[in-house]
């Protein structure tokens, strides 16, 4: 059993009793601290010995001093080396660890300067509340003017909970706190919120056509293929060697697709015009690198000619969206256009989210209503019937 005992000492107003302990490490007596009531020293010694015993080893003063100076800041300082360091060994995407450097930018603003340990429970709340409200700069009707004007995003207060709950995990880890105030807290509904947009077959082939004609026409109907026909993500595309594709397999050509984000990969058969566009990109990148005498260092398909990958891809997007009229079309949306075209051509939601490489199939839960519209015989009927009055009437 832990040796823990107290002292009784005058003071002016009466008696103090400083606890000390027998710290299980050093084998020296320690002070812990001072109660001024016998029966506070008792249940301090108690606690004490309960918690030596246990195997873990208390604080001094002067560790719970230090700990308690410990700021966000520190703590999130610790979190970025981690994704750097992640993302440097490929654990983590590059575009994760840049979004999450930029989330944790925000919350240095908000929290940086302040102890941890003085973080609680509500001021998170509070924080999250106000987070999922936000502003943004919006076009008037006429075009000719912009204002800003508040609205509802619960995944903006999501990303930024995602990343306050990463440091009180870390601070844990750090021993700097005991018990994480942000645990218990859930994320905000998105479901009201859920961007629900894809692309029809025919608006598919303006995008394509039109990302044809730019200075990007060798490697942008590709990348748009990826995404529309094979529910690629952006950090998918851009990640993609020519080592996992096989153009010739069984005829058609498989593809090996991993994402970072969850860790899952899929093995898919390649389609017919993302199989064209990979035997014109491979093509290209063949005759100028003859042409110029280019040095291969890696082998991204969709990259420089060297073969290394590019950092994004946002900026060409941009240009193609906006050229085709579609200003709210995100480049994720490619994926919400596989799922949804696989539903509407007789698959289900479940076989499109397996599909896509989503581990928990409630992502998917979004694209269900379309299975209504695949097959729906009370619209049918209704269609039928006023049909049938149409050519008596």
């Amino acid at each position: 059993m832990a040796t823990v005992f107290s002292r009784k000492h005058k003071t002016q107003k009466g008696h103090s009793y400083p606890v000390y302990y027998r710290h299980p490490v050093t084998k020296k007596v320690t002070y812990s601290c001072t109660m001024f009531s016998r029966a506070d020293a008792t249940a301090k010694e108690n606690e004490l010995r309960a918690q030596i015993d246990g195997g873990d080893i208390p604080e001094t003063p002067k560790e719970r001093k230090m700990k308690a100076m410990v700021t966000f800041g520190e703590v999130g300082k610790k979190c970025e080396k981690e994704w750097n360091r992640r993302g440097k060994e490929g654990s983590l995407a590059s575009d994760s660890v840049a979004g999450y450097l930029h989330l944790m930018h925000n919350m240095h603003k908000v929290w940086g300067k302040a102890p941890i340990r003085t973080i609680t429970k509500d001021m998170i709340l509070n924080l999250r509340a106000d987070l999922a409200q936000r502003l943004v700069k919006v076009k008037s009707e006429d075009g000719k003017s912009e204002e800003w004007v508040t609205v509802q995003s619960p995944a903006h207060s999501n990303r930024h909970l995602f990343i306050i709950k990463q440091a009180f995990q870390k601070a844990v880890e750090e021993g700097v706190i005991k018990h994480d105030p942000s645990k218990d807290i859930g994320y905000l509904s998105e479901k009201v919120h859920e961007r629900k947009v894809f692309l029809m077959p025919a608006q598919l082939d303006l995008l394509i056509a039109q990302a044809a004609k730019g200075r990007s026409k060798h490697y942008m109907p590709l990348a748009i293929l990826l995404a529309a026909e094979h529910g690629c993500s952006r950090q998918e595309i851009l990640d993609l060697t020519w080592d996992k594709v096989d153009l010739d397999f069984e005829g058609k050509g498989a593809i090996t697709f991993f994402r970072t984000k969850n860790k899952v990969e899929r093995l898919q058969w390649i389609m017919p015009r993302t199989r064209q566009a990979l035997i014109e990109r491979k093509a290209h990148l063949d005759k100028m690198r003859e042409k110029r005498g280019i040095k291969v260092k890696a082998n991204h398909v969709i990259g420089w000619l060297d073969g290394t990958p590019f950092g994004d891809i946002k900026t060409t997007w941009g240009t193609i969206r906006e050229a085709c009229g579609y200003d709210d079309l995100h480049f994720h949306d490619g994926r919400h256009t596989y799922c949804s075209n696989i539903i509407l051509g007789g698959g289900s939601a479940k076989l499109a989210g397996a599909s896509i490489g989503h581990r928990d199939l409630r992502s998917t839960n979004r694209y269900i209503n379309l299975e209504g519209l695949r097959d729906n015989p009370a619209q049918d009927i209704l269609e039928a019937r006023y049909d049938d009055y149409g050519e008596t009437a």
